[in-house]
């Protein structure tokens, strides 16, 4: 008998699709809900997460868990729709991480790439990247590209706060997800500098800001690395008091990072006010804008690069 000889004596559809269903063949006219759609399903939800909230948890974590427990004292930022306890946005996820003075955080690697903003450096926070030590102080971009050893510690007296931001769940669908601890707790440091092409120092950045032209809305941006990683851009915005940016909405991937000031933005039509540490997500295909209150800067984290690459950079009318 031939294999497919049920399929040939299937007289009707209904009798058909049980068929197919034991070879794990679906019939393309009759899937269960459609493969494409006119516009971005807007799955992800826009959301803020105080930096205050972030405090006030480390401040009570802090006794209770270590690096050496968690490998990172981590507090992950998670888009809070049904059955996601992780990604902040399709293709990032956003955490504060806190190191204690005398701490040290081991080394480790992974293939997703990864950054920090550095809110409180404690005088004396560092991290270690391929054999380099690099102080982190406030207003700082460290980049961690994939694969590269990195290990965090602190010689300070206070505690010392960063934003992460990595691509990991962009990694997760498309599988290559590589994690592989250092043979030592934390990678011995062979050089020393800030003039690494892994740090952004705020310094510079601030005298960038300051020589750049605004655009017509009065903001100024400059962007960090051209791109700064093959999958996520980065910008630092200045907004003078009362500034209004321009209205966006288009197929990119939005985290923004209140390095200082405050204001308000405004996602999908909903109003999210923010200060200091604050950081705000901004979904795909979501209308937005943002109004500073006082003078404001704004740290902007993006899948553009990707999505350029990708050719999927689409902007609505």
């Amino acid at each position: 008998m031939n294999p497919a000889d049920d399929l040939v004596q299937a007289n009707t559809l209904e009798a058909l699709y049980p068929l197919l269903a034991k070879r794990a063949i679906g019939a393309g006219w009759n899937k269960p809900e459609p493969a494409m759609w006119p516009t971005p399903k807007q799955l992800f939800v826009p959301y803020a997460w105080r930096y205050a909230d972030a405090l006030a948890a480390f401040q009570a974590a802090g006794p209770l868990i270590s690096p050496a427990q968690a490998e990172r004292r981590n507090l992950i930022l998670y888009n809070p729709i049904p059955g996601n306890t992780y990604a902040t946005l399709r293709t990032l996820v956003v955490a504060y991480q806190a190191i204690l003075p005398g701490e040290t955080a081991r080394s480790h690697r992974h293939t997703p790439n990864a950054l920090r903003l550095v809110l409180d450096s404690g005088n004396g926070a560092y991290t270690t990247v391929d054999g380099m030590r690099l102080p982190m102080r406030e207003g700082d971009v460290l980049l961690t590209p994939n694969w590269r050893w990195h290990g965090h510690g602190h010689d300070g007296d206070r505690p010392s706060v960063w934003v992460d931001y990595l691509d990991v769940p962009l990694v997760q669908l498309l599988e290559p997800i590589f994690f592989e601890t250092h043979p030592d707790w934390i990678e011995t440091a062979q050089t020393t500098g800030r003039d690494s092409p892994l740090v952004f120092a705020w310094r510079d950045t601030e005298q960038r800001l300051a020589a750049v032209r605004p655009d017509a809305r009065g903001v100024r941006r400059v962007a960090l690395g051209d791109p700064a990683m093959p999958t996520i851009g980065l910008h630092m915005w200045q907004l003078d008091r009362g500034t209004q940016t321009q209205s966006q909405k288009d197929t990119t991937n939005n985290i923004y990072t209140v390095l200082h000031g405050e204001g308000h933005s405004v996602i999908d039509g909903q109003r999210f006010a923010w200060q200091r540490g604050d950081v705000i997500a901004a979904p795909a295909w979501r209308e937005h804008l943002h109004v500073a209150k006082t003078d404001a800067v704004l740290f902007r984290v993006t899948d553009e690069p990707v999505m350029q690459t990708l050719g999927l950079v689409r902007h609505a009318p």
